[in-house]
């Protein structure tokens, strides 16, 4: 997936004002991801984007926006760790998949299917995928306002 520039964001995205509407309206868009995030405790789990309160392409938009905007490093490092969340959304997931640490010998080894094995290691490496365009984007989005 790829996630191109902020442009959606009209011209705002190396010549914003703070007091913008477009600003405004990314930061209450992520505001309201992290009052969700908080509510739904998805810890690690895998869920299917759709039940994102808003679209991810737009959310993952407005942390970048949102990123570059922020002047504060430690401020700015918490929203990006808080965006990077979002490759835990994947699109046709289905039911949430519960992924909880354990210690080797914590519990019995569950019963599960190859497939189900399967689909499970290609969500994660998804997942890993998609951590680190995340991160790119969200680097790229901070380095292009600082110019």
């Amino acid at each position: 997936m790829s996630y191109g520039s902020l442009s959606t964001f009209a011209e705002t995205w190396c010549r914003y004002s703070p007091d913008t509407e477009i600003l405004e309206a990314a930061h209450n868009l992520v505001d309201q991801y992290l009052v969700f995030s908080e509510e739904e405790h998805v810890g690690n789990d895998l869920v299917d984007e759709i039940e994102l309160p808003v679209p991810k392409p737009v959310l993952i938009k407005s942390f970048g926006l949102v990123i570059a905007a922020e002047h504060r490093p430690h401020i700015r490092a918490l929203l990006i760790k808080a965006g990077m969340t979002l490759a835990q959304y994947c699109d046709n997931l289905g039911p949430r998949i519960r992924l909880k640490p354990t210690t080797p010998h914590g519990r019995p080894p569950a019963a599960q299917s190859r497939e189900c094995e399967r689909r499970l290691q290609k969500k994660l490496a998804a997942v890993a995928a998609e951590r680190i365009e995340l991160a790119a984007f969200y680097r790229r989005a901070f380095i292009e306002a600082m110019h």
